[in-house]
């Protein structure tokens, strides 16, 4: 039954994960930020968080701060509100769904596991294009774009000792992307357009694999350093691709196949996912507070589609997140003990257009809000931000993402007695 609700779930995610990004263009599209509603509240720093409440997919050393006796469940919705810019007019955008569901359970004492299904790329884009050439007047070119990658992921940490945890997801990546490419005269009935579509089907395991050191310092500091590491690897691809000439019927206003140019279908390929490095550090003091700090690194410039190499640049990412909550027992009035979090990230992204450097900026807002009598969670982030820029006739997008998500925290392995 789990299994099933994990693969109805990717349906939903795959339905309804939209970016409506024109840079969704390249590559395996626009990759999706970590959804996590707490680590989006912290700015996307996750090397070094270690949560027993919450479920931290991304580095599955985290694993072991599970509790020995406890099963954890995260799920949540999404919602984002988009505004693309260029230097002559603006054009919005908005779509919600599901985000993600993760869960997370002990083995043993030293030994605990996660499995859950998160996004992880988005193609979602409609170009157009306009010219007028001599002879043959207007000439529209055309260019769409769906689809993504899902994670669905089964990780295991283990504790080596007191202060020391590592651990490794083994990833199931897939998903379809579809690209179409026209060209078309509406100017002239004596030429044929020309329609030409790729769909390929993704599939393949990957791993990744994570560790943590935490150690308690003086005056009731908590220091936690974390590494994540994924190597190259890569992904099976079986493509469709279909080039035909047609010309549009305004009379039941449907295009019209004249002929057939090209048709290969399952092609066989690889696409290449690759490397990537995480670290980050966390210190914070008894159940009070606790600051973040961020950097990941992806070699995109070694990235390949069949084969081929696609221009893409390496990436980095640096954050900064930090949490508080008014009060260290869990008692007093409310707000006093709800986890108010905040953070911030700026990411060199792996696009270079027009000769500038596409980077993505987001300032994030949460809070965990506690549930009555149990540790389970509602969690709320907002973040604002940006990514591209409007020099040099490119597309700025402007956006705000809310999520919110349920921790919830049960006692499953406690042994019952019977009086």
């Amino acid at each position: 039954m789990l299994i099933l609700a994990l693969l109805y779930a990717s349906n939903v995610i795959q339905a309804q994960t939209s970016n409506s990004s024109p840079y969704s263009r390249f590559g395996i599209g626009r990759l999706n930020p970590n959804s996590n509603t707490l680590i989006m509240a912290l700015g996307g720093s996750y090397n070094a968080l270690r949560n027993p409440l919450s479920v931290n997919p991304y580095n599955p050393a985290s694993y072991t701060s599970f509790d020995t006796t406890s099963f954890v469940f995260d799920g949540a919705l999404r919602a984002k509100v988009m505004t693309l810019k260029t230097n002559t007019s603006s054009y919005k955008v908005n779509d919600a769904g599901l985000a993600y569901i993760t869960m997370g359970f002990p083995v043993a004492k030293w030994w605990k596991a996660s499995l859950g299904l998160v996004p992880f790329s988005t193609v979602d884009y409609m170009i157009g294009n306009d010219s007028v050439v001599e002879k043959l007047g207007k000439v529209k070119f055309g260019y769409t774009g769906t689809g993504g990658l899902n994670r669905a992921y089964i990780g295991n940490g283990f504790k080596l000792s007191e202060h020391l945890s590592v651990g490794a997801n083994i990833s199931y990546y897939f998903g379809t992307i579809n690209r179409e490419r026209t060209i078309s005269f509406p100017d002239s009935n004596y030429y044929f357009s020309s329609k030409i579509t790729n769909s390929t089907q993704i599939r393949n395991l990957i791993l990744d694999f994570g560790i943590q050191y935490y150690t308690n310092l003086k005056n009731g500091l908590t220091l936690t350093t974390g590494l994540t590491f994924s190597p190259a690897q890569s992904m099976s691809g079986t493509a469709n691709n279909l080039a035909v000439n047609y010309y549009h019927d305004y009379t039941t206003n449907r295009d019209v196949v004249g002929d057939t140019v090209l048709f290969v279908p399952d092609l066989k390929g690889d696409i290449l996912l690759p490397m990537n490095l995480g670290a980050g550090f966390s210190l914070g003091k008894s159940n009070r507070w606790t600051a973040y700090a961020d950097f990941q690194w992806q070699q995109w410039a070694k990235y390949t589609y069949y084969n081929q190499s696609q221009s893409l640049n390496n990436s980095f990412r640096v954050s900064i997140g930090g949490q508080l909550k008014p009060s260290p027992l869990d008692v007093g009035k409310y707000w006093k003990r709800i986890n108010y979090r905040a953070g911030m990230r700026f990411e060199k992204s792996n696009l270079q257009l027009r000769n500038t450097q596409l980077n993505e900026f987001g300032i994030s807002f949460g809070a965990g809000l506690p549930m009555k009598k149990t540790k389970s969670t509602l969690n709320l982030a907002f973040e604002v931000g940006s990514y591209g820029s409007t020099n040099n006739n490119l597309i700025k997008e402007n956006f705000f993402r809310f999520t919110i998500g349920a921790s919830l925290f049960e006692k499953w392995f406690l042994k019952r007695k019977f009086d």
